[in-house]
């Protein structure tokens, strides 16, 4: 069955790319500052399942949708795509000063078939050096924080050589658990 990808995600797409999937992408256009929870752990799921009822109208054929979303919580508050190089400067030095950030990315798979999902959650736990001011401006100039849940890619190579360790795995912190994708894929009949 035909995979579809459901996001505008570049860096999802290389993630499956990368795994060995072929694919076609059709975007979806939710509105994700329009949905509202009081429990970021939720929100994730909440996206990606609104991104799955966004692109199961537009394909016509049979085909396994995935959709996904990521969300940064610390401190138990949501940390979101910086609206500003001045909150993702804000961001880096929390997470400098010994904040650990934790990403929950959720992926849900529909065949447009059935119009069965199947869906999970996983969630991984970032522990970073202390930054120099240098690092955080190079990021903010190079890293493309404003893209990115939380402000951060440990991907970049401004910020690898100041991961001190991870819990859990590193494409689950870059928007796309293959682990988690494989498992659904096979639930769904893949």
């Amino acid at each position: 069955m035909k995979l579809i990808l459901g996001s505008s995600s570049r860096y999802r797409k290389k993630l499956l790319e990368n795994a060995g999937y072929t694919f076609d992408v059709v975007i979806p256009h939710v509105d994700e500052k329009a949905i509202k929870t009081n429990n970021p752990y939720e929100r994730p799921l909440i996206l990606a399942r609104a991104k799955a009822d966004a692109v199961l109208p537009l394909v016509t054929e049979p085909a396994l949708i995935i959709t996904s979303d990521i969300v940064v919580v610390g401190e138990g508050k949501l940390y979101e795509k910086p609206e500003s190089k001045e909150e993702a400067r804000e961001m880096l030095q929390k997470y400098s000063n010994g904040l650990n950030p934790e990403t929950v990315c959720a992926i849900v798979v529909t065949n447009t078939q059935t119009k069965e999902r199947f869906e999970g959650v996983d969630i991984a736990k970032v522990f970073f050096k202390p930054f120099t001011g240098l690092m955080i401006e190079e990021f903010i100039k190079e890293g493309s924080p404003l893209e990115r849940a939380g402000g951060f890619g440990i991907q970049h190579p401004i910020m690898q050589p100041y991961i001190h360790k991870i819990e859990g795995t590193e494409e689950s912190i870059s928007g796309m658990p293959i682990h988690l994708l494989k498992d659904l894929l096979a639930k769904a009949g893949y």
